[in-house]
Parts: structure tokens; sequence; C-alpha cells
């Protein structure tokens, strides 16, 4: 088995990119990237960074008249979303995936703990069509109504008949409607994963919580940090951490900081900030004043009101 990972972004995530990209490197080095490049500045600087493992894709690529026209009515992240299942379709018509292998997405703004080569072999192993649930808190259940029960954050895939089915279906459905609002049962890409263990065969639900944790399940778990850069989730190791709605600023030293608010977890955010700080140091090597990605500095005070807040949740 050979395991092809894919993500999506345009040039507000080049440093969440490269953040993911460090860690997915140390930890699944074997494992070769394939970034599609939604804007030609990302494609551009990205070959000039020419990252090891690597293959840079651009939207012309997938040779999809009908993706194309979508982007029309679509927001910038709308259109990200829309063209997901496109892009796994065009992976596995590419040539590149074999009869053998597993095509895994995962969202550009995750980060790796650990290696994830055993979670790979055993999505391998378990099905056709792997996903994750959101798994919402007891207090935030009703969310999954209106967010889907599962994340298209993190999904994997076998070459086989039912995930061309799949996709082939799903495709359709996000170019016909992609938009993040909940509208009829549907929301972005991910409103339509809820039926497919009824509807698929080979459906597989990862039960794994050190995978796709994030900001709407992370209140869930009991965390213990298992050495230096390592956690545990209830007693199972954090593989892979999903940094969802997360807003960077730069401080008064130029240094990459992360919004109070945003920060569920300060052990398991803080190697994340610091991958992140040396993701825009390499981008300023390229252009000195890229800042694409980050909000202005909220100042003192709102930076006090957001640690108060957050203390108090």
């Amino acid at each position: 088995m050979r395991t092809h990972a894919i993500t999506i972004f345009d040039k507000n995530y080049l440093g969440r990119v490269l953040a993911f990209r460090e860690s997915f490197e140390a930890h699944s080095p074997e494992t070769h990237v394939h970034f599609l490049c939604l804007d030609e500045t990302s494609y551009e600087m990205l070959s000039k960074l020419n990252l090891p493992n690597t293959t840079l894709v651009q939207v012309s690529d997938l040779k999809d008249p009908e993706l194309v026209a979508s982007r029309e009515t679509r927001t910038g992240p709308e259109f990200a979303s829309t063209t997901k299942p496109a892009f796994l379709q065009y992976m596995l018509n590419s040539g590149s995936v074999g009869p053998a292998d597993l095509l895994v997405f995962i969202d550009p703004d995750f980060f790796f703990y650990e290696s994830p080569e055993a979670i790979f072999k055993k999505m391998y192993d378990s099905g056709s069509i792997i996903i994750t649930s959101h798994r919402f808190p007891k207090q935030r259940e009703n969310e999954q109504f209106m967010k889907g029960k599962f994340n298209a954050g993190f999904m994997g895939f076998r070459n086989d008949a039912n995930t061309r089915i799949c996709l082939a279906e799903w495709r359709k459905q996000c170019i016909d409607w992609c938009y993040i609002r909940f509208e009829d049962g549907k929301i972005g890409d991910q409103g339509y994963l809820t039926e497919w263990p009824n509807k698929y065969k080979g459906v597989y639900v990862l039960p794994d919580l050190g995978v796709n944790l994030s900001t709407w399940n992370i209140a869930n778990y009991s965390i213990k940090e298992s050495g230096s850069g390592h956690f545990l989730i209830d007693g199972q190791p954090l593989i892979c951490y999903h940094f969802h709605g997360m807003r960077l600023y730069f401080d008064r030293k130029n240094r990459v900081q992360a919004a109070p608010i945003t920060v569920f977890n300060k052990d398991i955010y803080r190697p994340y900030v610091q991958a992140l700080q040396r993701a825009y140091d390499r981008l300023q090597t390229l252009e000195k004043n890229w800042t694409l990605g980050t909000i202005p500095n909220p100042g003192f005070l709102r930076i006090l009101k957001q640690k108060l807040m957050r203390a108090f949740q």
C-alpha cells in the first residue's frame, strides 16, 4: 500500500500549508503530497520553495469546465469545498494512485504530532471510504443537524468501484450546490456525508479520538502531555489536530501570535504557532511583507479581554 495525501488552498492559507507540510514530512516522510493551488500566487510561491515529495496542481489541470463555471457563484472558501470531490476524482484518474493505494484528503489547517502510518494502514484495511464524526459534546449535539454528522476535513479513499461511485455523485452535488450556509439539510460539501454510511458500500467511520481532534470536540476529552510535543486524548495518542477557525496576527515584534479566543489548549497550540512562525519566515524570504492569512493586531485591551473570556469558559 502506498499513501497519497492531498489538500486544497489559496494564497491566504500558505502559512498554514507550510506548517502542515513541515509536520507531515516529519511524521510521514514517505507519503507524497499533492497540493491543489486555487490561484497563481500560491502556485508561484510554492514553486519557488521547491518542497520535497510534493506535486503542485492548478485548477486548469483538472480539465473540468463545470467546476470552473461554478466559481462564478462561490466565495473563495465555497469554491475550495466545491473542488474537493473533483480533485479526488482527478487524482484517481491521473494514474498516480494505484489500485492498491490509499488517497487521503487533509484540510490545510491540520498539524501532525505523531506518525499517521498505523492510521493509514487501518483506513486501508477497514473500508473503501473512510470518514470521521464531528463527535460534538452532549451540550452541542444539535449542531450536527446544521453542520453535518461527519467532518470533511480528513477523509480516506481506496481506489475502487465504491469510491468512484461516491465521488461521481458527490462532485455533481457540490457543483450544483456548495455554499457555506445551512439550507435544506445541506452545508457546504460536508452535509452530503451524513447519508454516506447508508448510501454507499464500504464506508467506515474512523473511531480514533486522536484523528481530527478540533475546536468542536476537544471539550469531550481528558488531555495529557505524554512527552515533549506529544499528547494523549483519553489515553489515545493525538495524531493530528484540526486548527479550524484559528485567527493569527503579528505582534509588535513581528512575531506570529494566535488570537487567544481561538486557542482551545495552550500546550497543543504552542508547537503549531511555532511552526507557523517558521512558515511565515520562509514566505517572507520570498516576499518581505507577506502577511496574508492574518488579521490586524487586535491591540492590548482586546487581547486581554479574549484571555479573560477564554479563562472563564
